[in-house]
Formats: structure tokens, sequence, C-alpha cells
């Protein structure tokens, strides 16, 4: 699945992400890896590491995930990031 968007505003700034997540484990229901580095903005990145939740299944016999989490703290502030991996 891939997965964009920006962060939470803070300090007076954003950071955009983006992404593949993890190739799924055997059996379902499943949830896959997320990492990866924010760009580079303010002078600075954030990295994070995650889990999406379980499959969202939809109508067509595809699925989604949804994600949240904290980017690491940096230069004196974090981030959230949150949303949703494209249908697959």
């Amino acid at each position: 699945h891939s997965y964009s968007g920006t962060t939470t505003y803070n300090q007076g700034h954003i950071h955009h992400y983006g992404g593949v997540t993890s190739k799924a484990p055997t059996g379902v229901p499943h949830d896959h890896g997320m990492r990866g580095i924010t760009t580079f903005n303010n002078g600075h990145e954030h990295r994070y590491v995650t889990e999406t939740s379980p499959a969202i299944n939809l109508p067509d016999g595809r699925h989604y995930h949804s994600f949240r989490t904290r980017v690491e703290f940096e230069d004196g502030h974090i981030h959230y990031i949150g949303g949703y991996t494209s249908a697959d």
C-alpha cells in the first residue's frame, strides 16, 4: 500500500511524508509496517516507525488501512501523522 500526507502543524511548520508499507505477513487479518523520514523543513526532519490498523475491507474485495502515530522528537518538538493507505 502507498501512503502520503503532511504532519500536524507544530512550532510554525509542517513536514511532508510518504512511502510504501512493508509486505503483509501471511494470514488474515493483517497489518503492515511503516517507516520513513519526513521532508527536511525548518532545518530538520523527523523519523517515524509504526504499524497500520488491520485491513478495512471494501465491497469490491480490496482493502485499505488506517494509521496514526507520533514522529520522533527532533529540534525540541514532535508532530503527528495519520490517514489511510491506498486500497489494494
